[in-house]
């Protein structure tokens, strides 16, 4: 059995904010658990399967102390944005030019990997694939094809290079 109580004092717009969020944390409710091994036993075949709702609460819990503790990282941030303004907002800055920084860099791999890839001599396989799908068009569609830039197996969504002759394919986050 536990018992939390908080009390916030005060008229200002932290001390509602304050209240009202923590407000829902004076309640109380009580919670019965009664644990059985017969989820391990066999069971015979006319009962079916059945959903045990006990087996639901430790999962319940961890989900509710995942919400709580991303509330609270945000409320944190929410009165940092209050009370230092310039220091959130060059924390915003520096954290949204890191994220560019990253997706050039990324970009820059990426780009570098398809030339390295095009410079590659393929083998006797793929240049006699690549001239029977050149010389037959409908050749293609029972090729097996893959992103060029991640090498994924290719599905229906991809997309193919609109330039002619190229035909390299690309999956939907690569395009």
């Amino acid at each position: 059995s536990h018992h939390l109580a908080v009390h916030v004092m005060g008229t200002s717009l932290m001390a509602r904010l304050l209240r009202s969020t923590v407000g829902a944390l004076n309640t109380s409710s009580h919670s019965q658990l009664e644990t059985s091994n017969f989820a391990c036993l066999p069971r015979p075949r006319s009962m079916g399967r059945q959903r045990y709702v006990g087996s639901c609460l430790p999962l319940v819990v961890l989900v509710l102390l995942c919400l709580a503790q991303v509330y609270t990282h945000r409320l944190r941030r929410a009165i940092a944005a209050f009370y230092f303004p310039k220091r959130e907002k060059s924390r915003v800055l520096y954290f949204y030019n890191k994220l560019l920084r990253q997706r050039q860099i990324f970009v820059r791999r990426q780009r570098k990997l398809v030339a390295q890839r095009a410079q590659q001599h393929p083998g006797l396989g793929p240049s006699l694939r690549e001239w029977c799908c050149q010389r037959w068009p409908r050749l293609r569609r029972w090729m097996r094809r893959s992103c060029t830039v991640c090498g994924t197996p290719g599905t229906p969504q991809d997309r193919v290079c609109p330039a002619p002759g190229c035909g390299a394919s690309y999956c939907r986050p690569c395009w």
